[in-house]
């Protein structure tokens, strides 16, 4: 039996401690375009699961705000207009993997926007939220992909045994993608809901993304079920969550379609001492599967984090780690514990003043995975030796946005108050660090990084947070290009400016 199907079973069994029902309704839930006052907001939820784990179709409070028996319940029906999100993004110098929002951010203009209707009817809710993004695809400088069997825009770093579906270019030209974005349809049977889906989701407590899951990647179509909220027991609180689903190749891969069938299956369960406790401990598992071509193969990807949150101190903390492959035997684990380890880390802390509240935010991540100290080749996180796209949806890493081989450092300063806020950013990134050390010559002056620093701010105008973001940086030695020791070769560093402006539904008024 699956473990994520043993730990439902723990979930359904425990002794649960009565607590009257709230009816609830349809919503779209934006995950990846989230602004200081989001954070600020989620920080403050009681909800104890609420940062760990999300989706972006939401069964949120009446409106009403009232508690009602399931009779009642059983017999409203509404239907709401869902607030658009909208994203306009200049992308300057090269490609950004990160806050895509299902999109793709490549060089020039990027405009990514969803929104929709929502209906309910007592246990039934349905959100009707496509999304449609545009990229100009401006052209840029980059390395070919080396594998004749592959797109030539496919990655040049991830082929044979660490191979994943990471296109380096969408093409030569303007590219455009309707999808079905946040829409969703399921029914609530009171601890419980079940239902198809293709939102975003975020497992894990992380700023900018999850080890396992992010919202950065497309949404994954798939059936899920779920605990509505903790669920309270004798044992603690409880929050489940578990989903099947089929990914999609991009167009920019292989030329193969006896192996485009993938399948992900993959649960979490999380638990807290009380359904007012701080302390959240949780744990996650995630099988990929292919089901094209012989032999049909799996790979495994785990996560184990814990978050320390709050509400009335102003503070969030957590860690998570991740391990991709078959855990380990005990004493494979104890001669060698950093095999295949990833992690992050980090810490918020929100200081109230008369006039506002100040925001600190701070995550580190470190994806780089090092080498056996008994010479045992490694495996780049999200990347297969027998699955060619790896964790990948639509050509875009479904963890952590940074990708295989990645460190970085993410530091953020914001003054938030009633109507508007204002913010410094500082961010650094080594890309494809274990992919470095299969190239030819891989000295430590050809490490790629990207450098970058910003400002940011946003008002509340008719119920819309309307932020705008502006950052300038470098990325140095792109794609591993330095001519230093190579003769005949060359030094590519590239100015990654950047400019952004959103507007989302306010989740929160100060």
């Amino acid at each position: 039996m699956p473990s994520f199907c043993k730990s439902l079973l723990l979930v359904v069994t425990l002794p649960v401690a009565t607590r009257a029902q709230q009816p609830c309704v349809a919503a779209m839930r934006e995950l990846a375009l989230v602004t200081p006052r989001t954070e600020l907001h989620r920080l403050r939820e009681r909800d104890v699961s609420s940062d760990v784990v999300a989706a972006g179709d939401a069964c949120v409070l009446d409106s009403l705000g009232h508690r009602s028996t399931s009779r009642a319940s059983a017999s409203m029906s509404r239907f709401r207009i869902q607030s658009p999100s909208v994203r306009l993004l200049f992308q300057g110098g090269a490609p950004e993997a990160r806050e895509q929002a299902g999109a793709w951010n490549g060089r020039g203009a990027n405009v990514v926007a969803r929104g929709g209707v929502a209906f309910d009817r007592g246990r039934l809710h349905v959100v009707i939220a496509p999304e449609i993004w545009y990229s100009q695809n401006k052209s840029f400088d980059f390395l070919a992909g080396l594998d004749t069997s592959r797109s030539g825009f496919a990655s040049p770093f991830y082929v044979g045994p660490y191979s994943a579906d990471l296109p380096t270019r969408l093409g030569t030209t303007a590219t455009a993608t309707v999808a079905p974005g946040e829409t969703a349809a399921w029914a609530s049977f009171n601890a419980f809901e079940a239902g198809l889906s293709t939102s975003a989701q975020q497992w894990g407590p992380g700023l900018r993304g999850g080890l396992q899951i992010g919202a950065d990647a497309p949404g994954v179509p798939r059936v899920f079920f779920r605990t509505a909220g903790p669920r309270a027991t004798d044992y603690g609180a409880w929050t489940f969550s578990a989903f099947y689903g089929m990914l999609s190749e991009s167009r920019y891969f292989d030329r193969t379609a006896s192996d485009d069938r993938r399948s992900l299956g993959a649960g979490l369960l999380a638990w807290s001492p009380s359904d007012s406790s701080i302390f959240t401990l949780g744990i996650s598992h995630a099988e990929l599967r292919s089901h094209g071509g012989a032999p049909a193969a799996m790979d495994q990807l785990n996560t184990l984090f814990a978050r320390v949150r709050s509400p009335d101190a102003g503070m969030r903390a957590w860690v998570e780690l991740g391990r991709s492959g078959r855990l380990p035997s005990v004493g494979r684990f104890a001669a060698v514990p950093y095999q295949g380890i990833a992690y992050q880390l980090g810490v918020q802390r929100a200081a109230s003043y008369r006039r506002g509240v100040f925001l600190l935010s701070a995550e580190a991540a470190n994806l780089e995975q090092p080498s056996d100290v008994r010479g045992e080749p490694t495996q780049d996180l999200y990347t297969s030796a027998d699955i060619p796209q790896g964790w990948t949806q639509r050509g875009q890493v479904l963890g952590y946005a940074t990708g295989p081989g990645s460190q970085s450092v993410h530091l953020s300063g914001d003054w938030i108050a009633a109507r508007w806020s204002l913010g410094l950013l500082a961010d650094r990134v080594r890309w494809n660090e274990d992919a470095l050390f299969r190239e030819y010559l891989p000295y430590p002056n050809r490490h790629d990084v990207s450098l970058s620093v910003g400002i940011r701010g946003a008002m509340m105008l008719a119920g819309q947070e309307l932020a705008l973001q502006a950052s300038t940086g470098k990325r140095i030695n792109y794609q591993f290009q330095n001519a230093t020791y190579i003769p005949g070769y060359r030094t590519v560093d590239v100015a990654i400016p950047q400019l952004s402006f959103t507007i989302t539904p306010s989740a929160f008024k100060q």
